[in-house]
């Protein structure tokens, strides 16, 4: 009797399991998922507080001119990458062109110079007389060997020179980039110069230098001022953004700038359809299929290096890899669901973040793209919405109190009209995350850290894939230093393909991406983990506040308008950290602190 019973109750627990398991793989959880994301702030929100204007006016603003010349369309572009990285810290910056300037104001903190010709500016004297008399001088383009460069090349630093030669890589001999010291760069970081080829006076003091050892960055005083010198041409691109902020921070006693503090990790194409069948090298590996495999292998190992790396991962949906742009159909999406929503699941439980790819993986634009392009157009600008609801309504159905806020766009290429209908159509997606450096693909959609004109985040990622390379490793260190920020997607379909995986397996793409992140974690352990959302509400934060100081020989104060909770900068100085008041101070680097300031008012006493 006992035995029949016992077989029935395990007849019962086997049918209740099959029963459990089948609601956990239907839609039935998903109806029940209570999942919520983050609220955005708006800009223009009142918890932004403002100071009394008696008090904000007791600090001041640092004061940047640029000189430069406009006769020529790169010092035009490198004045426009100065002021750019000028206005992201947030200090006043005016820019003149070498014909017009008939004066120095001595009211400058700091004067940047970007030309070639030294003969053009008719005030090299009282130029030098402002550095002498306690000016700060950064000439961050080389000069040409004219008569007016003979008159002041002792001056700023040059022992002798000769002709110019072109120079390739870079080595630091200082933190001009957070955790940057020793870093070298050869010839693949994609780094040139044209340079003079010279001696230091040994007065100098060298910060960088080229691959094949010639000078790039010193500095040298020169009565109670002090001259940085650039003696190359490769400050005009983008990547190297953290190496001007690095030279101005030398320049310039207890040298002090906001950042927006965060680390988001993107997964791109994910969740998405995964191919059904077999592959040769994971079956060979792995004994399993495609799908078992990400199952089982790739997600926990991708999961174990998060956890052990303080990673926060935001994925984005595709519905279909199905090339169809001119009839949407929620049925083709409706096929993945099984897939779509576990991993979707996952990703919350990991307290990631989804957002949204594509319904399929054609870019948004209509019209016509170049003819080798392999890419689909839309009819009108109806149908890419359309596209974006049917994905967005779709996976709704999963996560009813879900909100998809974040899109990346399909091998990031958006056109103005696919920006419109984008910010225009029924979802929820007001953050866009592109690339902040779009190198020779001109097809992609280049960002900066931003709150557009239309409301939409403007939140680019800076780096990509499983490995650390020295141009990543390059992108990295300049990225963090300007922004505060590490901001990086991967792609899980590269483990299928040779030619982006370098024919590497996933044990050597994993142990690749556990090294490069373990890196991460170790030189910038202070970084803020956040998803994409939560990133954007830091990037808001950054954007809306204003700050002054207050510098004194002993003391640091920071007025900070339009405050929200707390706000991150960064402090280079030589002086020794004593009382804080409403703020704390961590040193990152060699005299080099994260200052988290918790009320618009705060004071950083030096011993």
């Amino acid at each position: 009797m006992n035995k029949k019973r016992n077989i029935a109750i395990s007849v019962i627990v086997v049918f209740l399991l099959a029963i459990i398991i089948e609601l956990v793989r239907s839609d039935f959880v998903f109806h029940l998922n209570k999942n919520t994301n983050v609220d955005l702030l708006s800009p223009t929100n009142s918890l932004f507080l403002q100071m009394d204007p008696a008090v904000f006016e007791r600090g001041e603003k640092e004061n940047y001119l640029i000189i430069y010349d406009s006769s020529n369309e790169n010092f035009i572009q490198i004045k426009d990458n100065f002021v750019s990285v000028l206005k992201y810290i947030k200090v006043n910056v005016d820019f003149m062109d070498v014909h017009e300037i008939r004066h120095i104001n001595d009211q400058y903190d700091c004067i940047v110079l970007l030309m070639e010709d030294l003969g053009k500016l008719q005030v090299v004297e009282e130029l030098m007389a402002y550095v002498f008399d306690g000016g700060n001088v950064f000439f961050g383009f080389r000069l040409a060997p004219t008569s007016s460069f003979n008159q002041i090349y002792r001056k700023i630093g040059i022992l002798e020179y000769d002709d110019f030669i072109d120079v390739t890589g870079i080595k630091l001999h200082k933190n001009l980039l957070i955790k940057g010291t020793g870093f070298s760069g050869s010839d693949e970081i994609l780094i040139s110069n044209s340079s003079l080829s010279l001696r230091l006076e040994k007065e100098s003091i060298s910060y960088a230098e080229s691959t094949e050892g010639v000078q790039l960055l010193w500095q040298k005083a020169y009565g109670q001022g002090h001259i940085m010198y650039f003696n190359g041409t490769m400050l005009q691109d983008k990547i190297n953004r953290g190496i001007i902020l690095g030279a101005l921070s030398f320049l310039n006693e207890d040298f002090i700038y906001p950042v927006i503090n965060t680390k988001v990790t993107f997964i791109d194409d994910f969740p998405a359809p995964i191919p059904e069948g077999s592959s040769e090298k994971i079956t060979k590996d792995y004994n399993r299929t495609i799908k078992q495999f990400f199952q089982d292998i790739w997600w926990p190992d991708m999961l174990r290096i998060a956890a052990r790396n303080n990673i926060l991962y935001t994925g984005v949906v595709i519905g279909t890899y199905d090339d169809n742009t001119q009839e949407i159909s929620e049925d083709l999406i409706a096929l993945q669901n099984n897939t779509l929503f576990y991993y979707s699941r996952e990703l919350l439980s990991n307290h990631g973040e989804i957002g949204i790819h594509g319904y399929n993986h054609q870019p948004f634009f209509f019209g016509e793209l170049h003819e080798d392009s392999r890419y689909k157009p839309w009819p009108d600008r109806k149908a890419i919405e359309k596209s974006l609801v049917t994905l967005h309504d779709f996976i709704k159905t999963g996560f009813k109190d879900y909100t998809f806020r974040v899109y990346v766009p399909p091998s990031n290429i958006l056109y103005p009209e696919g920006r419109e209908a984008l910010a225009e159509s029924a979802t929820d997606i007001k953050i866009i995350s592109s690339l902040y450096v779009v190198g020779h693909d001109l097809d992609s959609y280049e960002q900066e850290f931003e709150v557009a004109d239309d409301g939409m985040i403007e939140f680019p990622r800076l780096t990509s894939g499983y490995t650390l390379t020295q141009e990543k490793e390059w992108l990295m260190m300049n990225g963090v230093t300007l922004h505060g920020t590490f901001s990086h997607f991967i792609h899980p379909d590269d483990i299928l393909d040779g030619n982006r995986n370098d024919d590497k397996d996933w044990h050597m793409l994993s142990k690749e991406y556990t090294e490069f992140h373990e890196i991460v974690y170790e030189k910038y352990s202070w970084l803020r983990s956040m998803t994409a959302s939560q990133g954007a509400n830091a990037l808001i934060q950054y954007t809306v506040f204003d700050p002054k100081y207050q510098k004194t020989e002993t003391s640091l104060t920071i007025y900070s308008n339009y405050f929200y909770e707390s706000m991150y900068f960064i402090l280079r100085t030589g002086k020794t950290i004593g009382k804080l008041e409403n703020c704390e101070v961590k040193e990152i680097d060699e005299d080099i602190y994260l200052v988290k300031v918790e009320q618009p008012y705060a004071k950083i006493n030096y011993r």
